[in-house]
């Protein structure tokens, strides 16, 4: 058992750190190229708190920096997701040192996603957009900021939910092989459906409303993913307690719909879904 442990934890660190990578909500640094100017720009996808988002951009011409003159300029194009199409709104940005120029967007409260792009003019033409493509915007959403408590409480819950999914995978398989035992991987689907029920919803409602407003933006009252991920994860659980419900409650094993092999076949399916569901990108 211990081996499972250590095999469990190392294993639950792996996927998190991967979701991390994975996850949508890193800076990325971008450039555009057009007419001999050279746009850059790192991205930034979140303000939290209360505040007006800086936006900073750098722009090298082939030779030096774009200097402030009649007609020349840098601009913050943005939008409203779900607006009017076509209706975009410019706020100029100001010159700084070397080549950057500085622009910041409107604070719009917690909870809303605004989508921005730059353009460079020379005189009164544009010469570059970032991101480049026509109609193509990068995405920001504002964000409250989470108490320390409620955040911590949430990675451990969500952290043991998926150690004692990796520890139910690791005993269904003994059980599979005829190795393990059945009440064993059921022990740790019974402690895997608690800390996913209690980080997901009851944490997950006082995160999601600290951190975007509204309770819970999953299914059928939005279509955030994090809230949905969370959601179809524990129905496929729901899915594995009801095809071992007499074992679940430790009643009457033997009304079991599942024997031992198709109960492991099945815990061991629910995990490789879960894990497939887990390594979409997150929404926080």
């Amino acid at each position: 058992m211990t081996k499972k442990i250590l095999v469990a934890v190392v294993i639950t660190l792996v996927l998190l750190a991967a979701a991390r990578r994975l996850s949508k909500n890193n800076p990325e640094d971008l450039s555009a190229a057009h007419g001999g100017v050279t746009v850059t720009h790192t991205t930034v996808f979140e303000q939290v708190g209360p505040g007006e988002p800086e936006l900073v951009i750098g722009v090298e011409p082939s030779e030096g920096a774009v200097a402030p003159s009649e007609g020349a300029g840098a601009e913050i194009v943005y939008r409203i997701p779900g607006g009017p199409a076509g209706e975009v709104q410019r706020i100029p940005m100001r010159p700084g040192d070397g080549g950057s120029w500085t622009g910041r967007l409107p604070d719009f409260g917690k909870g809303k996603n605004i989508e921005y792009a730059f353009e460079v003019r020379a005189d009164s033409a544009t010469v570059a957009r970032l991101p480049e493509e026509e109609g193509r915007f990068l995405r920001l959403r504002y964000k409250g900021e989470v108490s320390t408590l409620v955040l911590v409480l949430h990675v451990i819950f969500m952290f043991g939910a998926f150690f004692f999914m990796v520890m139910a995978a690791l005993c269904a398989n003994d059980l599979r092989k005829g190795i393990g035992t059945k009440k064993l991987t059921v022990k740790m689907v019974r402690w895997l459906i608690l800390f996913t029920f209690i980080g997901g919803w009851p944490l997950g409602f006082i995160l999601n409303r600290q951190r975007f407003g509204p309770v819970w933006e999953g299914f059928p009252f939005g279509y955030d993913v994090t809230d949905n991920k969370t959601q179809i994860m524990f129905v496929f659980w729901l899915m594995v307690v009801l095809l071992g419900w007499g074992s679940f409650t430790g009643r009457s094993p033997e009304t079991d719909r599942f024997g031992d092999k198709e109960y492991s076949v099945a815990v061991l399916l629910a995990s490789v879904l879960s894990l497939a569901i887990f390594l979409i990108p997150h929404s926080l």
